[in-house]
């Protein structure tokens, strides 16, 4: 649990630095000792917590994180390295490109537009069989490691792909990733 909480800190920090807004989510709600509350508070209190409040809320972000641009639709990243969609899905199966799915659509990360596809492949086979958003935000935060900065403006400023892909292995392993690559 802190280590997702710490992962939306710095997920909401580096949208703030972009000048974007996310939602403030509250909490799940708290219950009252004293269980004297209606019927309507109670069914109230259940719809906000628990498995179904947190399923709701999760979507919600992800659904944000489409309307900040932080990840793209399958189309835009294809045309964006001259491929068509229907190539993106092979890519995934090798582990090359990861997506996330809301609703019934795949997006990819935004950082993904700009970059080489061979360096983008190395850095996802490093993350090894993470699950879309766990990438997600590797590929989102800044990492100490990198002078402060994420994946994308690391390497634009010039940082080997070889030291990346050694620090996906290690945040993939770290998280309990039963599949790394190794890495360079």
């Amino acid at each position: 649990m802190g280590r997702l909480s710490d992962d939306l800190t710095i997920l909401r920090s580096a949208v703030d630095k972009q000048g974007l807004r996310l939602p403030r989510v509250r909490g799940v709600r708290t219950r009252l000792a004293n269980t004297k509350s209606s019927a309507t508070d109670s069914h109230d209190t259940q719809a906000t917590g628990g498995l179904a409040g947190a399923i709701a809320r999760g979507e919600a972000a992800r659904v944000q994180w489409i309307k900040d641009g932080l990840i793209v639709p399958g189309e835009q990243l294809a045309r964006a390295w001259g491929l068509t969609r229907q190539a993106l899905a092979p890519a995934a199966e090798r582990g090359e490109v990861f997506a996330v799915k809301i609703g019934n659509r795949l997006y990819y990360p935004q950082a993904f537009l700009g970059m080489d596809r061979e360096a983008v492949a190395a850095i996802c086979r490093a993350l090894g069989d993470l699950g879309g958003s766990e990438k997600l935000m590797f590929w989102m935060r800044e990492h100490g490691a990198l002078a402060g900065k994420s994946v994308a403006a690391a390497l634009e400023s010039g940082t080997a792909l070889a030291k990346v892909e050694r620090m996906a292995a290690a945040w993939a392993r770290e998280r309990g990733a039963s599949r790394v690559a190794a890495a360079a």
